[in-house]
């Protein structure tokens, strides 16, 4: 995964026309050296930053970091396929419940409603 990210951190920033230092101010652990290096790419934001920018700016991460989250998204779907498949030959009940939460995952992920297990 590319660690130059791309995202609209700077121009909402700028849209409510607040500075680095003030939204720096805002974050847990803010500084105004590390909102400028995610704001550039140079640096990917943390959980907590992620988090904290949705409470700001009241986007979700794939708003704001569309190509990070599709990146993360893509890795997550190649294992939960993956579980899927080692998945398959299992019959218990809890196979079936984890087989379910991957049904979902996929399909929210490429935007299809999930037909549910009758």
């Amino acid at each position: 995964m590319s660690s130059k990210v791309f995202c609209y951190l700077r121009t909402l920033r700028r849209q409510w026309g607040l500075t680095q230092e003030e939204v720096a101010s805002l974050l847990p652990k803010g500084d105004r050296n590390r909102v400028s290096d995610v704001e550039r790419g140079r640096a990917l934001p943390n959980a907590e930053e992620i988090v904290a920018y949705a409470v700001i700016f009241g986007l979700c991460a794939r708003e704001m970091f569309p190509r990070y989250y599709f990146q993360v998204e893509e890795a997550v779907m190649i294992k939960a396929y993956a579980l899927s498949e080692a998945l398959q030959s299992l019959k218990s009940p809890i196979a079936e419940k984890k087989c379910d939460l991957v049904e979902e995952m996929l399909a929210r992920a490429t935007g299809k409603t999930r037909t549910p297990r009758v």
